[in-house]
């Protein structure tokens, strides 16, 4: 009968320090847990203010990219949307503006989903092309830069542009 009684009273306690020992495990594990996602919570709001742009918007991005590619967009309204610093730039975007829509691409199928800051003054756009020529769009990245205060289309991604329009006969 003692014999049963200090097995009985082992069990007792080994059980006991199990439940201790799986409580205080749960707790810091919830506790580690709330600390880890606090941590990646600061890290991604970090993250997020470093590759914010200021004064361009992913709404800003789609009207500069839009004007850009809309063959009706005057000479002069391109110069406030194009980088056009360079005068190739301006007939390079005239160009693919009149190829790219003759083939199917209007304005209407570049969605701006994202802008990210990419250094001083200059700033990425992942763009969403709708291809009537394939069912799924496909993702770019074209490149804005801020000049004189106003942000606007890229010579880099005019480049861009006008090297796809060679694929569809543009």
């Amino acid at each position: 009968m003692k014999v049963r009684k200090s097995v009985a009273a082992a069990l007792l306690a080994g059980a006991t320090m199990l439940v201790v020992a799986g409580c205080s495990d749960e707790a810091n594990d919830t506790v580690s847990s709330a600390a880890s996602g606090a941590s990646a919570a600061v890290a991604s709001a970090a993250s997020n203010a470093k590759q914010a742009v200021v004064g361009l918007s992913t709404d800003d991005a789609q009207v500069i990219l839009r004007k850009s590619v809309d063959p009706a967009t005057s000479s002069e309204e391109l110069d406030a949307v194009v980088d056009t610093t360079n005068p190739v730039t301006k007939a390079a975007i005239q160009g693919y503006a009149k190829a790219s829509n003759m083939a199917g691409y209007t304005p209407e199928v570049y969605t701006v989903k994202e802008v990210k800051a990419d250094g001083d003054d200059k700033a990425v756009a992942t763009v969403s092309l709708k291809s009537p020529h394939a069912p799924q769009p496909v993702d770019l990245t074209l490149a804005y830069v801020k000049v004189d205060g106003d942000w606007k289309l890229a010579g880099s991604a005019v480049t861009q542009l006008s090297s796809m329009g060679g694929q569809h006969g543009g």
